[in-house]
């Protein structure tokens, strides 16, 4: 759903109870039962044997898919935040549904084993 829709949503509902996915193109999803199962349903069961078993699957499905895991206090994302989630996020400090309390929990990905293609041009560049 778009963001006016899901604000709309929540203003009439009157409340901060707010779990929800952002994706990096702006579509946000409403957590019905939890953050992991909405990932692991939009992804498809399969993406659990993706994810190494040292790792959080929901922080690890986080850095994957670069979504932002929203509540009323904390929002929760990997890396860096696209435009389009940055206008969302905005949208919803500014209407009231959410404090504004972004969280990064990795940085570059690194710790998931993902490199991204920018992070490997730039090492290379300083070894030279």
């Amino acid at each position: 759903m778009t963001i006016a829709d899901y604000i709309a949503i929540k203003k009439e509902q009157n409340t901060t109870m707010c779990a929800a996915v952002l994706y990096p193109d702006g579509e946000i999803e409403e957590c019905i039962t939890s953050h992991l199962k909405t990932l692991i349903e939009r992804l498809g069961e399969d993406a659990w044997d993706q994810i190494p078993k040292d790792e959080s699957p929901l922080f690890w499905l986080t850095g994957l898919t670069g979504a932002v895991l929203i509540d009323y206090e904390n929002q929760v994302y990997s890396e860096a935040l696209s435009d389009e989630q940055d206008v969302c996020l905005k949208k919803m400090y500014a209407s009231g549904i959410l404090t504004e309390h972004p969280c990064v929990i990795h940085f570059g990905n690194e710790p998931l084993g993902i490199v991204k293609a920018e992070q490997l041009e730039d090492s290379q560049r300083k070894e030279e």
